[in-house]
């Protein structure tokens, strides 16, 4: 059976929010930190591991910057970690170098990681043994890290859907996975060896999250910053005019004055984002710059999943994943956004069904359990 071993971060806001909230989880074992951390749905949550592991793939996560839950993994395993983040005296860094193959010196990246970050993922990726590293932290750990821990005895596959800013580093991967087409485009013209593999659902969510009311009419769930000048412009303008609620990080970088600030209900990260997309009648969407002209987001796929009616940005590619108009429907500008809302709003049985066809292509098109068998195929097409 294939082992992949995926590499991951969580922000660190939520991390904050997650402990905060269950008093005592850090001195909790590290399975029962991780089931925490899952049962949160936030971000992919375990959606990967899970599917490869129904394609028949043993499987498992790691996340990174979890620094509660890989510390209690090393007390666990025996892994002695560095009492601070300060280069290791002689002896520690001796025997890290014996457990990546002999005298090397530490790759400078994984000398420049904090000690407790470096010790421990080296002492799991050892435990696991696996055959395909996938590495959903590009940004954190680079693939002559990696390389220079397993050598060339696993396959090393980094997955990108975000800015990129060390593209020298990633000719070492075996293979990139992306969701972007557009991404696709870029690496396949450096001879890099790429993968379109689209985002998805785990229909195992609406289990966790009970069926509601749809007492929100309009919902926007996701990050407002200085990188997503266009969507706050877009959100200003509806919150304006239509009964708006938002949720997300980065309020404090909104003008005191915008529309935004009255409509701002706070942070909302997994389970709870999935309860209000279980409320929501309709759900805006809009992308940022990097998807280029291409519709590429997890939104896409949570809030249909949850059964609200999506109302995203025009993208070319939109009409491969959805019918456009009884599945979901798109906009051009902020103009016919709000004249999108408001017509499905004042006939709320059309948005209802439109909400019901996007559900339904959802959980049985683009699922996390689908995606990941494509993953499976083209892993063992690699390996073989």
């Amino acid at each position: 059976m294939v082992r992949v071993l995926i590499l991951n971060t969580d922000y660190e806001a939520f991390l904050e929010d997650l402990y905060a909230e269950n008093p005592g989880l850090a001195d909790q074992s590290y399975d029962q930190q991780m089931a925490v951390r899952n049962r949160s749905l936030f971000g992919a949550a375990d959606f990967y591991s899970q599917g490869l592991k129904a394609n028949a793939v043993e499987a498992a996560d790691i996340h990174l910057n979890n620094r509660a839950m890989q510390l209690r993994w090393a007390a666990e395993h025996g892994v002695i970690v560095p009492a601070t983040d300060k280069p290791e005296p002689k002896g520690v860094a001796a025997k890290l170098r014996r457990l990546i193959r002999g005298s090397k010196e530490l790759n400078p990246q994984l000398a420049a990681m904090p000690g407790w970050t470096r010790s421990v993922m080296i002492a799991q990726i050892e435990a696991f043994r696996p055959d395909v590293i996938l590495n959903q932290a590009m940004h954190l750990v680079g693939a002559e890290s990696l390389r220079s821990l397993v050598g060339e005895r696993c396959l090393l596959v980094g997955q990108i859907a975000a800015p990129w800013h060390a593209p020298e580093d990633d000719l070492a991967y075996d293979l990139i996975v992306t969701s972007l087409p557009n991404f696709v485009q870029q690496f396949e013209r450096r001879g890099i060896r790429t993968f379109y593999n689209q985002l998805g659902f785990a229909p195992n969510v609406l289990a966790s999250v009970p069926e509601a009311e749809r007492d929100l009419a309009v919902t926007f769930v996701g990050s407002l910053s200085a990188h997503h000048a266009e969507r706050i412009r877009l959100l200003e303008y509806l919150a304006a005019r239509t009964r708006l609620n938002v949720w997300g990080m980065g309020i404090e970088e909104v003008s005191e004055q915008s529309p935004i600030r009255r409509c701002h209900r706070g942070q909302a990260w997994g389970r709870e984002m999935f309860s209000i997309f279980r409320r929501s009648q309709i759900v805006i969407n809009q992308h940022i710059g990097i998807a280029g002209g291409f519709a590429n987001n997890m939104r896409l796929y949570e809030a249909t999943g949850c059964g609200a009616t999506l109302v995203t940005d025009r993208k070319t590619n939109l009409p491969e994943l959805f019918d456009v108009g009884s599945e979901v429907v798109d906009y051009g500008d902020v103009e016919e956004c709000l004249a999108r809302i408001e017509g499905l709003l004042s006939e709320p049985a059309r948005c209802a069904a439109i909400g019901s066809k996007g559900q339904a292509r959802t959980c049985s098109g683009h699922t996390y359990v689908q995606r990941t068998a494509e993953l499976k195929a083209k892993f063992a097409e690699m390996l073989n």
